[in-house]
């Protein structure tokens, strides 16, 4: 009966109203013997019947249910309107709360997670909790082997349909791996660009909270590696400015559909993205010759005498 619960009506509610479905417009009376209750537990239940919208008012006396499919419908609805103002205002309470803990206590603006699982822990955490928006940045070396899986976290903030940003180096394109992640992601609706060189790792979850490794660990060793989680401040704002700032300087990439689109244009994005040849070959299953040759196809083609003419000539013609 915990459904019932949900919506505030008890489980004698829940019997009456389905005794009056069987049998509609009965006398209360009737209804209690049916289901062997006092008669005055019957028309109390009926009176919340009403209250709620599930008989129609003015029947007390012999009960006309509500079609459930719009009485139960519209109290659905109700309890999930009331359940968003709860969820806004908890977020709000939760900022307060954060203000009121920092300016009291200062130490808590900060928190310094320990070791790999420590770290994964974390973030894990910061994912699942995200409302609005979560972006960061990446780039090898990785503490943990297996790192170019798709967590339970990320697939669950896809799935919410929370956005998702997320810039990386271009050295990550050279992991088989990664290109496989990186497109599953894209797949379920992360947005992603490239850089040639990523200054430092970084999460930030709804420009509020932030995690990244500090300074000085050796990332090759799991159990030493440190990273610093920020808590809403002046840094973390600052820290989503340096993200807005990579942002556009970097370059889309484009993993997505390469299967389907023409080829030409699947070597285009894959050029842009900063992949070195070897791993581009690799991604379209083609010799080295092979793609050598096929890039000089693409610069003829756009009338180019330098895969960086090839590339502007393909923006000015709309290739994407």
């Amino acid at each position: 009966m915990a459904e019932w619960e949900a919506i505030g009506l008890s489980a004698v509610d829940a019997r009456v109203y389905r005794q009056l479905l069987r049998d509609p417009g009965v006398p209360v009376v009737q209804h209690g013997e049916a289901l062997e209750l006092p008669e005055d537990s019957v028309e109390a239940a009926v009176g919340r019947l009403v209250a709620a919208g599930l008989v129609r008012a003015g029947s007390e006396a012999a009960p006309a249910p509500v079609d459930p499919r719009s009485g139960l419908g519209m109290l659905v609805r109700e309890r999930r309107a009331a359940l968003d103002g709860v969820a806004a205002m908890t977020d709000q309470l939760a900022r307060e709360f954060s203000a009121g803990q920092l300016q009291a206590e200062p130490s808590r603006l900060i928190e310094i997670a320990v070791g790999r699982d420590a770290i994964e822990a974390r973030i894990d955490d910061m994912l699942r909790g995200a409302t609005k928006q979560a972006v960061g940045t990446d780039t090898p070396p990785y503490v943990a082997d297996g790192s170019d899986q798709v967590s339970g976290a990320e697939l669950a903030l896809l799935a919410r349909g929370v956005r998702f940003r997320s810039i990386y180096a271009a050295e990550v394109l050279d992991h088989p791996g990664w290109v496989a992640r990186l497109r599953s992601m894209a797949e379920r609706g992360e947005q992603s660009r490239v850089l040639p060189h990523v200054p430092v790792k970084l999460l930030i979850v709804d420009g509020t909270t932030a995690i990244l490794p500090l300074a000085g660990d050796a990332p090759s060793t799991p159990g030493q590696a440190r990273a610093v989680v920020v808590s809403d401040s002046a840094l973390t704002s600052a820290l989503q400015v340096l993200f807005d700032q990579l942002w556009t300087q970097a370059t889309p990439l484009r993993l997505t559909g390469a299967v389907t689109t023409d080829p030409s244009t699947t070597l285009i994005n894959l050029l842009a993205s900063g992949m070195k040849d070897e791993a581009i070959a690799r991604q379209l299953g083609v010799s080295g010759r092979t793609l050598r040759r096929r890039i000089a196809q693409v610069q003829e083609e756009l009338g180019a005498t330098s895969r960086f003419q090839a590339g502007l000539q393909a923006a000015r013609r709309g290739w994407h």
